[in-house]
């Protein structure tokens, strides 16, 4: 290399014109965005995969911030003042290569790899180099026409930060919503390459080994593109490889992942890889979640209120009772609702519960019901079906936000609200067992209502289970807790709570169902909770948005301490 000297040489004649300076302006955009997506899409990607929203995004982003300040430091090797322009062209045909290819690469890492975590954080490190680089080789490319450091650094950076917001504003409100996270690396990898691209035209007289760049630039975006028409492929085999039954359902929405898989007429339903449900047992998992609620209520039940659920079941089980009249789900995932509304195996397993439903989605700074739909059901009499006489047995609507939006934002009361949410493994779902919502949730309750609250297992998460009913008791609930094996879950827990008083199972089951019966005697057997699982002997633990107690809780589960009774074993853990 040639070692740069105190007052650096001039870069090659080459005459500033308008339009070589508004093609590194727009190079200087792009590159502001496509910087913040690479670290979205490996962090959401992160996520889908290994949960944590709030772990995900702040190791990965921070790694790359790292890498990136390494980047600054490297930069000043690169001495040669002839070859800025070269060198910033083979660093996006890379980065282009790298980031396009890195969320199919990820995710052949988690299904093929034990070492899934250093594949991916290696991955964020080397792009978050690459991405550190851009902004000093720019500098001192803009410096041939800026050297007034001030008129530099404000060119440069206002236009970088600039295209940060720009990208952010894309990937929240285009790329997230329409496309899934292998098709947008791929996409943006490509695009840095056609950056890349458009710079070298623009310096191509800067440019001494024409050939070898030309050739990189030319081979990685051949590369990537035939990565791109090959990797529905992987994904899908790579997809197969992390569940034990055939996949037969999957969608990629804005929020998560969503995978059904099973054999035959048995089906599971996954979200980001945690089971939801499995038809073979579900009944079990739904009948405890709504009928004690429905039994408990001061009066027979008509307007219920689900909080997640989106699957429909829980709707299912509702609709049983003669004396509903309106159900409303609030389910945060439309294209979990619309897989119940559309996917025939699940169409049947939920009755058609969601079927003839009206969908209205609207972001959380709004939020309208839509109009409901009327749900119906044949005429019992022989001769009025054959005429096929209906009538209308509820009203179901769908509102597509958040959940804890809704109960802050909509005034409304329900006989019954059953707060199916996912378990409190992460600080955003965390906030769905807080103090705060119960106390929320109490304000829609009429008197005498019920809620109803799954809590994850008071086995293997008995310490958050306890914690979810302090948090009821110090909203001012009281609460009776019920738990019962599930097969596919394990043995699992619900917490149900009326604010006047303990709820008891005075109504009786309208219908014979199929594992409450009879469900006054499995009821009394499910508030049964032997010592194992029983609440511990430790201070109330009260959940709050600030301090989340249920999280804490749940991460750390509870550890076996027994001896171990399997082959390798026999030491105390």
């Amino acid at each position: 290399m040639i070692e740069e000297s105190a007052d650096p040489a001039p870069l090659p004649p080459l005459a500033p014109t308008r339009g070589r300076r508004i093609l590194l302006a727009a190079v200087v955009l792009f590159l502001g965005g496509s910087g913040l997506v690479y670290e979205y899409c490996i962090s959401t990607l992160a996520t889908h995969l290994l949960g944590n929203s709030v772990e995900q995004f702040s190791l990965i982003i921070a790694l790359m911030l790292f890498a990136m300040g390494i980047a600054g430091l490297a930069q000043r090797w690169m001495r040669d003042p002839d070859r800025i322009a070269e060198w910033f062209v083979l660093l996006e045909t890379a980065l282009g290569l790298v980031g396009g290819a890195s969320a199919v690469l990820l995710y052949l890492a988690f299904a093929w790899l034990d070492h899934f975590r250093l594949v991916l954080y290696g991955l964020a490190l080397l792009i978050g180099f690459g991405i550190g680089l851009e902004i000093p080789l720019l500098l001192r490319i803009n410096r041939a026409w800026r050297a007034d450091l001030r008129d530099n650094v404000g060119d440069v950076f206002s236009l970088d930060y600039i295209g940060a917001l720009l990208g952010a504003l894309v990937w929240a409100f285009v790329l997230l919503p329409l496309f899934p996270l292998d098709r947008i690396s791929l996409f943006l990898g490509l695009a840095n390459m056609v950056a890349a691209a458009v710079t070298l035209a623009a310096f191509w007289r800067y440019v001494r080994r024409k050939v070898l760049v030309v050739g990189a630039l030319g081979g990685s975006a051949a590369a990537l593109a035939g990565l791109t028409l090959v990797a529905p492929g992987l994904v899908v085999d790579a997809r197969q490889q992390l569940y034990a039954d055939p996949v037969r359902h999957h969608v990629q929405s804005a929020y998560q992942d969503i995978v059904v898989t099973g054999h035959g007429r048995r089906f599971a339903l996954y979200l980001n890889g945690h089971l939801q449900f499995d038809s073979e047992d579900e009944y079990i998992y739904h009948e405890l979640l709504v009928h004690p609620a429905m039994m408990a209520a001061a009066d027979p039940p008509r307007r219920v209120l689900v909080l997640g659920g989106g699957d429909g079941l829980a709707v299912r089980e509702i609709l049983r009772w003669p004396s509903v009249e309106r159900v409303l789900l609030v389910d945060l995932d439309p294209a979990v609702t619309a897989l119940a509304r559309t996917y025939p195996p699940l169409v049947e397993l939920t009755g058609g519960a969601l079927a003839d439903a009206r969908v209205a989605t609207r972001a959380a700074a709004g939020v309208s019901p839509g109009p409901p739909q009327t749900v119906t059901k044949a005429a019992e009499r022989p001769r009025d079906a054959l005429a096929g006489v209906t009538r209308p047995i509820a009203e179901v609507a769908l509102m597509h936000l958040d959940a804890d939006a809704y109960i802050r934002d909509i005034p409304s009361e329900w006989d019954v609200i059953v707060a199916d949410f996912p378990d409190p493994s992460t600080p955003d779902l965390a906030k769905l067992f807080s103090l705060e919502l119960y106390e929320a949730m109490a304000t829609r309750l009429r008197p005498g209502g019920v809620l109803a609250v799954q809590a994850s297992s008071p086995y293997a998460t008995r310490g958050a289970f306890w914690a979810a009913r302090d948090t009821l008791e110090a909203a001012g609930f009281a609460v009776t807790s019920l738990h019962a094996h599930v097969p596919t879950f394990g043995e699992w827990g619900w917490h149900v709570a009326r604010r006047d008083r303990v709820p008891t199972w005075d109504r009786p089951l309208p219908f014979e169902a199929r594992y409450l019966r009879p469900a006054p005697a499995v009821l009394a057997a499910a508030g049964v909770f032997p010592p194992p699982i029983d609440r511990p002997p430790t201070p109330p633990r009260v959940s709050t948005r600030l301090d989340p107690w249920v999280m804490r809780l749940y991460q750390r589960g509870e550890p076996l301490v027994g001896p171990r009774v399997f082959p390798g074993g026999g030491a105390e853990r």
